[in-house]
């Protein structure tokens, strides 16, 4: 496979009988990270000649791929916001469906805003926020110091780092109770325990602790619900994002903490509620 379009071909090839779902689209990703052009370039000039290197590196990709490793741990970048975020092994890969929970605060912090993230991961979230919202200050907490290391990376990419502040924490343990915010917003695990076997093969190697969500998916979720209006100014927001049929569970839990008002679900394009937003119910000062 020493042109681009003999190495396409095997991949396509290879990919197609190893089961993958889209295999031209993967193998073009792949053959397009590793000559570092665009997907749309490989087809100008299909008699190009790959080197030694550059052939093994792809055989190698392809043959990785085959094992379902996901595409934006091979490459190591994954879209969001669109924004190039960089990401591992040790991070969640980014999902469409967290852009509705970035778009709503972006679009409802009308004012300066102090946003605490729960379980920041790559950063995304935070570091789109920022990039897009930068009259605010975020601290962005995660358990895995290696997640908060990617998340650094992304902020220093995106030339937010001034506007977050990263710490490790697990939830709101390392938070200080005299800490205020305007907004409190979380991707937290939200997948049953039962479940997440039955996740394609490329999620399994994603970070167990960024997924399983307890028995009913909503351990987390409630903890966070649970302690967010310590943290909250009045008035202040709490948005996070839940998963599929879980939006009457989480209307429970916030109506039985009793500290939360002006329940709110933004729905996916499907018309799925997958974010939950509240405010603390102590409705004097802060207006934003």
């Amino acid at each position: 496979m020493n042109s681009v379009k003999k190495a396409l071909f095997w991949a396509i090839e290879s990919l197609k009988n190893g089961g993958i779902e889209n295999p031209q689209l993967d193998a073009e990703v792949l053959l397009a990270h590793v000559l570092n052009v665009d997907r749309t370039l490989l087809y100008l000039d299909q008699d190009a000649v790959l080197d030694i290197e550059k052939s093994g590196y792809f055989k190698s990709l392809i043959e990785k791929r085959l094992l379902h490793i996901p595409i934006s741990y091979l490459t190591g970048h994954k879209e969001f916001m669109s924004l190039d975020f960089k990401v591992n092994e040790n991070v969640l890969i980014p999902r469409p469906e967290t852009e509705l929970l970035v778009e709503y605060v972006i679009k409802s912090s009308i004012t300066y805003s102090k946003i605490l993230e729960i379980g920041t991961g790559s950063g995304a979230i935070a570091v789109s926020i920022a990039k897009y919202r930068q009259n605010c200050f975020i601290l962005a907490t995660d358990l895995s110091m290696k997640a908060l290391i990617v998340a650094r990376e992304n902020a220093v990419i995106h030339n937010v780092d001034k506007q977050i502040f990263f710490v490790q924490s697990d939830l709101f343990n390392a938070i200080s109770a005299n800490h205020k915010f305007n907004w409190i917003v979380s991707n937290p695990p939200y997948i049953p325990t039962d479940d997440i076997k039955k996740l394609s093969n490329e999620v399994k190697y994603e970070p167990i602790m960024a997924l399983d969500g307890g028995n009913d998916g909503l351990d987390i979720i409630k903890k966070i619900i649970g302690n967010a209006y310590n943290f909250l100014e009045p008035n202040g927001k709490l948005a996070i994002e839940i998963g599929y049929g879980q939006s009457e569970s989480v209307l429970k839990i916030a109506d039985e903490i009793g500290k939360y008002a002006d329940y709110y679900f933004v729905d996916d394009y499907a018309g799925i509620p997958r974010v939950f937003c509240c405010s603390n119910k102590d409705k004097e000062g802060y207006n934003g």
